[in-house]
């Protein structure tokens, strides 16, 4: 159990660090208004802090810097919301306001807003796949040598992709085959499509058009893979470029790669409310000295998606949180009109 001084002085350590990314000394502490203690009682603090893993020293200086078990106290115990950040809210508004007609457009331009007023990268995602199912899959042709083929989910999400049809094939032919694929994937989930479609089962009701089957194929896989990216937004990869953490070149590249992957993804949502997550409970290594803040917004009853804000772990939480917090509320409003 800390002491209400020992709160105060990791309080003010964390918040310097954030701000001058510099290790922080007893000197430093005893010019803030608000550590009215003497140099040699701060100092002792200081020892307390890192004694219980709250401080870590340096190699370089004499002063502390925040341990990831100090940023979590921090996080779940002292964090204050800093009120000069709904000066901002305005902008968030206004986004909302212009794009209330579109809910996909008010998310992206929403995340770009973030990221520009937080100067980190952020990024949204949608409800998870789990919870869409197809209702109807249709072959529209166009033209003697082209078609369309439709497929449409519960949640009103609309994929097209454009065919050629090979000489010698009929487009009643493929026809019948899409209706047996419809057969086959209508009221399925999304997840559960994809792994009946890579099944032996459908490909051998498609086989009978061999050199057409991949084509069919890989449509359908790249529609469901549309699917999934209509519900990802990012925005401020370069943000982040800025911050000492990244003075290697090779974290740039990782970094980089690991968000063009989306290997992220899978660390952000499934919580009901705001979320911290550290390095260390991350399975990516380059993440070690890294964090993310997130926070859901409903988009329905049983669905929710999240907004989030990935950083060094010397973040500032006290600006960032509230932003989050006013997003995921306004968007959740979207949704319910």
């Amino acid at each position: 159990m800390l002491t209400s001084r020992q709160k105060l002085i990791l309080k003010a350590i964390v918040e310097y660090y954030v701000e001058y990314a510099q290790p922080v000394g007893s000197k430093i502490l005893t010019k803030m208004p608000y550590l009215d203690y003497s140099s040699a009682t701060i100092r002792y603090d200081m020892a307390r802090l890192e004694e219980l893993g709250y401080l870590e020293k340096t190699h370089t200086s004499s002063g502390r810097i925040p341990s990831e078990r100090g940023y979590r106290y921090y996080v779940n115990h002292l964090v204050t919301r800093d009120s000069d950040v709904a000066d901002d809210f305005p902008l968030v508004d206004e986004v909302i306001t212009r794009h209330s007609y579109s809910r996909n457009l008010a998310v992206e331009e929403a995340i770009n807003l973030l990221s520009e007023l937080t100067k980190y990268t952020a990024m949204a995602v949608g409800p998870k796949n789990s919870e869409i199912k197809i209702t109807k899959i249709d072959l529209i042709p166009t033209s003697e040598r082209e078609a369309v083929i439709l497929i449409v989910t519960n949640k009103g999400h609309v994929q097209h992709q454009n065919i050629a049809i090979p000489e010698g094939v009929k487009v009643n032919d493929i026809t019948e085959v899409i209706k047996t694929l419809d057969d086959l994937l209508k009221n399925r989930y999304l997840e559960e499509a994809e792994q009946i479609l890579k099944s032996r089962f459908a490909k051998e009701q498609i086989s009978s058009f061999v050199e057409y089957q991949r084509q069919i194929y890989d449509s359908f896989i790249h529609a469901f893979a549309k699917f999934a990216e209509d519900k990802f937004y990012l925005s401020g990869i370069t943000n982040v470029f800025d911050q000492p953490e990244f003075s290697n070149v090779d974290n740039i590249k990782n970094f980089v790669d690991m968000l063009d992957r989306r290997e992220i993804v899978k660390f952000i949502g499934g919580k009901d409310s705001l979320n911290v997550t550290f390095g260390s409970e991350i399975e990516l290594k380059l993440m070690e000295n890294f964090s993310i803040i997130s926070v859901p917004y409903r988009v329905s009853e049983t669905e929710k998606g999240t907004i989030a804000v990935v950083g060094p772990t010397r973040m500032e939480y006290s600006k960032v949180i509230p932003l989050l917090e006013y997003i995921a509320s306004n968007l959740g409003k979207l949704y319910r009109k």
